[in-house]
């Protein structure tokens, strides 16, 4: 018996052991809540702003990452709906700016902050929801907050629910980077009363025994985890009721939006001959955007090729086409006779040409009606590879004297994009880069962009130089109008 009770007292003391273990673990330096070194000046935007949210009384609870810790990008924070704009006022006074504000995601809010080192992200949740499917009880994980050192984070009980159906819901995994700390919690003696009652109103009571009792093999098997994530999903439809209401008016409104709603993203063009970096720096600025949540498009909206509509297969049977054939001849560097048309040849090219361009105007509207306004509508960012104005340059960068006038109709009448970057570099960079025309060509196409360009306020970029140092030209000098057109 004596040996029974000094095995329960070491079993206890064990037990004690290990929850000291795993909640002091929180405090040191590791996974998701370890403080790192203060870093260096520029970087903790995230530490000053939350001492100025604790100064004005904004309730928050950090989520799962803490904001001393380098190289840190992205923050999410849990905070209340009442004190929105209070929080909001916050931001600003850090250069935050509200990019989402819940409108495709109700009570989820994404801020942004681009500094030269790139950008920095607030994910600020409201409610604890995912695509619209509400899973706990955001007031709550912040009634029960905890503080340590100088911030605020959830109750042990909260961190785990949090942390965990963070990675089944919205990644479908088990992430490495928060394996450690879900085991860590998984060894503290949690309320067990608390969990099942918080998580029974979602009816995630027995899928969540499910997950900690089987943690391991969930951490290594993706699919358990996804099997999980659908049994999960199916019980949230209708636990709470409202889950069910809410995900039906996300339809219809995402439908709404996308036909009929304001021009909320930014169209941004790119100009310049072949070989001047259009698809170089397109493909860099998406990814870069992409990486700030900034969902992000390219589009080809050039007149010369990419057809989405039958009309140009036709016009080319029909030999509709807009230039006259001593400038084909020209094109192939043929020598023809200089010949003077009568008055019914030229009526007949006339026409031609009027049809040519009435089917050309078409086919552009349709591709920004029907592609990109949807887009914007959303708003996302549209990267645009050419645009309207390349009828202004010639056919194919050819020049053309003629139907000068329907071509700069279209150009007033088309949709004015919110920001058009001529990328310029040197006729020899360019041919040496891709030598489809002649170097005295360049210089010819370079001229005639620069003479647009004065009319209709392109923004120069130079690609001489490497991509990287393009893209700081970029980001000091043009991402702050793109900034400035996108709205929650």
């Amino acid at each position: 018996m004596k040996k029974a009770v000094l095995t329960g007292q070491q079993a206890n003391a064990d037990a004690n052991m290990i929850e000291t273990n795993a909640r002091s673990s929180a405090r040191q330096t590791g996974s998701e809540h370890g403080a790192n070194p203060a870093p260096p000046p520029g970087q903790n935007a995230y530490a000053a702003l939350l001492r100025d949210l604790e100064a004005a009384g904004v309730e928050y609870v950090l989520l799962r990452d803490h904001p001393d810790k380098l190289g840190m990008r992205d923050l999410d924070l849990l905070t209340a709906a009442a004190q929105r704009q209070e929080f909001l006022r916050c931001c600003g006074r850090h250069g935050f700016q509200l990019i989402k504000d819940g409108r495709g995601n109700p009570g989820k809010l994404v801020l942004l902050r681009w500094e030269e080192s790139g950008p920095q992200i607030l994910d600020v949740h409201e409610r604890l929801i995912y695509q619209g499917y509400e899973y706990l009880h955001a007031a709550t994980v912040l009634n029960r907050r905890r503080r340590e050192g100088r911030y605020w984070f959830p109750s042990f009980e909260d961190e785990f629910l949090t942390l965990l159906l963070h990675n089944i819901l919205g990644k479908g995994q088990i992430q490495p980077k928060h394996r450690r700390r879900l085991e860590e919690l998984l060894l503290l003696r949690l309320d067990e009363a608390y969990l099942d009652g918080h998580l029974q109103a979602f009816g995630l009571r027995a899928a969540s025994h499910e997950a900690r009792r089987n943690f391991a093999k969930l951490a290594d098997h993706p699919k358990a985890v996804q099997h999980l994530r659908r049994r999960m999903l199916r019980m949230l439809w209708f636990h709470p009721r409202q889950n069910a209401v809410r995900r039906l008016r996300l339809a219809l409104a995402g439908v709404r939006e996308k036909w009929f709603g304001p021009r909320r993203g930014a169209l941004i063009v790119f100009l310049g001959p072949d070989g001047c970096g259009k698809s170089s720096i397109t493909k860099a600025l998406r990814a870069e955007f992409r990486s700030a949540t900034l969902t992000t498009d390219i589009v080809y909206l050039g007149p010369w090729g990419q057809s989405r509509l039958p009309l140009h297969k036709i016009l080319s049977l029909l030999n509709f086409k807009p230039y006259r054939p001593e400038d084909k001849a020209r094109y192939q560097n043929r020598e023809v006779e200089p010949a003077t048309p009568g008055p019914i040849t030229r009526a007949w090219r006339h026409f031609k040409g009027g049809i040519f361009y009435l089917a050309l105007a078409l086919e552009l509207w349709y591709r920004y009606y029907a592609e990109v306004l949807p887009k914007l509508r959303r708003g996302r960012i549209v990267l645009a590879d050419r645009y309207i104005y390349d009828v202004l340059i010639g056919y194919k960068n050819r020049p053309m004297d003629y139907f000068h006038g329907i071509r700069e109709w279209m150009c007033r009448t088309y949709p004015r994009a919110d920001l058009v970057i001529l990328l310029d570099a040197p006729p020899e960079v360019i041919h040496a880069r891709k030598p489809q025309f002649e170097v005295a060509q360049l210089h010819d196409i370079r001229q005639r962009y620069a003479a647009v360009g004065a009319r209709y306020d392109f923004q120069p970029l130079d690609t001489s130089v490497s991509l990287e140092t393009t893209l700081q030209a970029f980001r000091q000098n043009l991402l702050p109008a793109v900034l400035r057109v996108l709205k929650p």
